[in-house]
């Protein structure tokens, strides 16, 4: 077994992102390629949240008319915090969701709706976007996934060098749900709704025993390309990227497959050491 470890962030990296947002405030349903990051970035003091909950086993047949907020209450959805503006805290943002009294499951219903229409795998999830300067929910978003045609190939070449592999997403990535499509990855390698302080940890705790890539695309990948041994950006998926993660990191692919090259090149260069 190599000491070897690769850590993968999930949208944008190993599988494309669709993304269905509501936009609450002008009543505005679309597909949209701006990342949920993103739109909560544009927010002084915004926070994107995570409804830990399959649609189809808690929400599909709710009333239309029926609040959101009154059904995460009454089934007791978990929601997590995975990405927020400094100085904003998760107890507020919850309470901010869980009062929130403008969401109809009506609206859940549709974004869903028009997500189903995308060539996508059946592993969706719901997310929401908090204004905190005004404590309301400013956008819905209803997201997919499909993975990119090197995904596999990827990770079959990976999995036959003996390389340990590893996901840590925002998303909502249920093992379970995830599994059949990426067979090469175990379960137990597997982080869901991660924050970037999550990841972070994850990849500092894997580099007591690993030489750890970190490969990621966005802005909250940020401290884990930090912490990582060897950062790789991904530029498959067009998004709005800060500066900072061009300046750390260490290599940059357009295709996923490119990160066989690097690993040759690193372990080559390891070798003649």
């Amino acid at each position: 077994m190599s000491d070897l470890a690769v850590v993968f962030d999930g949208a944008g990296v190993l599988y494309a992102p669709f993304r269905i947002i509501k936009i609450i405030d002008r009543g505005i349903t679309k597909r949209s390629r701006v990342s949920g990051l993103t739109c909560t970035h544009r927010l002084n003091k915004g926070a994107m949240v995570i409804l830990r909950t399959r649609y189809g086993d808690t929400l599909a047949m709710e009333a239309d008319s029926k609040l959101l907020s009154q059904v995460m209450r009454e089934k007791k959805i978990e929601i997590k915090v995975i990405y927020k503006r400094e100085g904003v805290d998760d107890r507020e943002v919850i309470d901010t969701i869980l009062n929130d009294e403008q969401i109809r499951m009506g609206d859940v219903h549709e974004a869903m709706r028009l997500l189903r229409r995308c060539n996508i795998l059946p592993v969706t999830g719901i997310a929401l976007i908090a204004d905190m300067a005004s404590k309301s929910v400013k956008y819905l978003i209803a997201g997919g996934i499909n993975l990119f045609p090197g995904t596999r190939r990827i990770l079959k070449y990976l999995s036959q060098k003996g390389y340990r592999t590893f996901i840590a997403s925002g998303d909502r990535l249920e093992p379970d749900e995830i599994s059949p499509y990426i067979p090469e990855v175990s379960t137990d390698n597997i982080f869901s709704m991660m924050t970037p302080e999550g990841k972070r940890d994850l990849v500092h705790k894997l580099k007591s025993r690993y030489r750890v890539i970190m490969v990621g695309d966005d802005r909250n990948d940020y401290l884990a390309f930090c912490e990582s041994d060897i950062a790789v950006l991904s530029l498959q998926e067009a998004a709005d990227r800060p500066g900072e993660l061009f300046e750390v990191a260490d290599f940059r692919i357009k295709d996923i497959e490119e990160l066989k090259g690097i690993i040759e090149e690193v372990e080559e260069h390891r070798c003649a050491k």
